[in-house]
């Protein structure tokens, strides 16, 4: 196994230099050829917020190294788009004495650092990936269920529900920017939806999304900025449906979710088509039979 183990800030993708995009890279053989991984650090006049902590304490010992001048005027704030643990195992970090920090998300991000999954999960990746020996669990400090807003003096940080991909999932929208932080609610190349019942809740997301009409729309997996990257992954999805609504068999229907895509015709080279990007074919190969299978029993609930 190889691993990019530093955390790199990432110039050119923000068109303000107070949204900063922080990029890490981490290889596990048969799960992520290359699994990328985004946090931001937003800077306003009163706050540097933290967007996701990534996968480690040391993850977010560069992060904070990296923007130690801002901190000498501003209160530090931690915000965790969902449980996931890409996203919140740095979260020890902000624990400390030296740079405690409160931690905000939604309220069943908590419930779900709690749970007793999270706890087997943490052991099963300790066992086999030394990066996360440092790693502690340390749920939010803050939740609310819908929305919360920040006021940080010169921009607005939004913090509003965004269902889909997980019931616990947010995102955060600038609205002096019209900059939107989508974090895995929308991807590129390819979205992940939850489970079946986040189906109808991952068209209204990327819906709401739309309608909001950013100019610059952020996502933790994926080069692309833009709503483009929204209208596709709505698109991507209404097409699974769209074939899905006409696909019978009379196939056990175990059988048919294991191999969704292909029952219904629609390959990831098809699905992925005309982008410019490298997929990661391990994964996304999951991912869109994954999202496949979900609308498959969504259709049929």
């Amino acid at each position: 196994m190889t691993t990019t183990n530093a955390v790199a800030l990432v110039p050119d993708i923000s068109n303000d230099a107070r949204i900063r995009v922080f990029r890490r890279y981490f290889s596990a053989p048969g799960e992520f050829d290359n699994l990328q991984v985004d946090a931001y650090v937003v800077i306003t006049e009163r706050y540097v917020v933290i967007c996701d902590s990534l996968l480690c304490p040391e993850d977010m010992a560069i992060v904070i190294d990296a923007v130690r001048d801002e901190l000498t005027t501003r209160q530090l704030l931690v915000i965790n788009s969902h449980a996931d643990w890409d996203h919140t195992w740095g979260n020890g970090f902000f624990s400390g004495a030296i740079h405690q920090a409160p931690i905000i998300a939604h309220e069943y991000c908590r419930t779900r650092m709690l749970s007793e999954e999270a706890k087997a999960s943490l052991a099963d990746y300790q066992q086999r990936y030394a990066i996360f020996q440092n790693v502690v669990l340390t749920p939010p400090t803050l939740t609310f269920s819908q929305r919360l807003t920040i006021y940080g003096g010169d921009l607005t940080l939004e913090l509003l529900s965004a269902p889909g991909h997980c019931p616990d999932h947010i995102a955060i929208w600038i609205p002096e920017l019209r900059t939107l932080l989508a974090f895995d609610a929308v991807e590129s190349p390819l979205p992940l939806i939850g489970d079946a019942q986040q189906v109808q809740p991952m068209f209204a997301t990327l819906e709401h999304f739309l309608a909001m009409q950013p100019q610059q729309v952020f996502c933790s997996h994926g080069e692309k900025t833009g709503s483009a990257v929204i209208e596709r992954n709505q698109a991507y999805l209404r097409e699974i449906e769209r074939r899905c609504r006409r696909f019978t068999t009379h196939t056990p229907i175990s059988t048919v979710l294991k191999h969704a895509s292909a029952f219904i015709n629609y390959s990831l080279d098809e699905a992925v088509g005309g982008s410019d990007e490298i997929v990661d074919q391990s994964y996304y190969s999951w991912t869109h039979n994954h999202n496949v299978s979900c609308i498959m029993q969504w259709l049929m609930a």
